[in-house]
């Protein structure tokens, strides 16, 4: 009995540790997202636009390439500076030390594909690449629909990992096949890694139709 209720105390720990992770995150990001619509200066954005549009986006503008240019310009674009927002962020408010490490997680994340298998509150999801794919459980986002494919970032936490920011469904399911392909060429050959290949590509994938 006593192992049965250390064990039990385990898990209702870890799900504490989980939630008050959760809510971390959810404010770090928030607070992040409040600094880039405040902070960047208009040539900031004006640079930020033009480098995003020769790209990704060419064509005209619509809702989701500005939800899409608004996460890059957080967490991937580098300013005239030679950092990310994302990292000026870290660098200039006022955090705990633990939401500057949960910070230090979240700047590294790109938008992975990943194939739905399980919707729930507790979804289940399989990374389509990468040479270490495993499950993951996700939290965070209710609309992800079994069999299809999105691109998500996720923080690992303490039992599931959470969605970063919107999600974005893949507009064809041979998309994952395009950017294999694209790796080889590109990146492969020099040594690059996965998780730098979709840091710096993802949104053309994820603006694909």
């Amino acid at each position: 009995m006593d192992a049965e209720r250390g064990l039990l105390d385990l898990t209702e720990y870890r799900h504490r540790k989980q939630m008050i992770a959760e809510e971390q995150t959810r404010a770090v990001y928030e607070s992040a997202k409040e600094f880039c619509r405040h902070e960047p200066n208009i040539r900031e954005i004006v640079r930020a636009k033009m480098i995003f549009t020769k790209r990704f986006a060419p064509v005209e503008s619509d809702s989701l390439t500005e939800d899409v240019f608004s996460e890059w310009l957080l967490f991937d674009y580098k300013t005239i500076k030679g950092t990310t927002l994302f990292f000026q962020f870290l660098q200039t408010q006022a955090l705990s030390p633990s939401q500057k490490t949960l910070g230090a997680v979240m700047m590294t994340l790109p938008w992975e594909p990943v194939s739905v298998e399980h919707e729930s509150d507790d979804t289940l999801c399989m990374p389509l690449l990468g040479d270490h794919r495993e499950w993951s459980r996700l939290r965070g986002n209710t609309y992800l629909k079994k069999d299809r494919i999105y691109f998500v970032r996720k923080v690992p936490l303490v039992t599931h990992e959470w969605i970063l920011g919107p999600v974005f469904e893949a507009g064809s399911p041979d998309i994952v096949d395009t950017m294999k392909m694209r790796y080889g060429q590109r990146y492969q050959e020099n040594g690059g890694l996965w998780r730098a290949f979709l840091k710096e590509e993802a949104p053309e994938f994820i603006l694909t139709d």
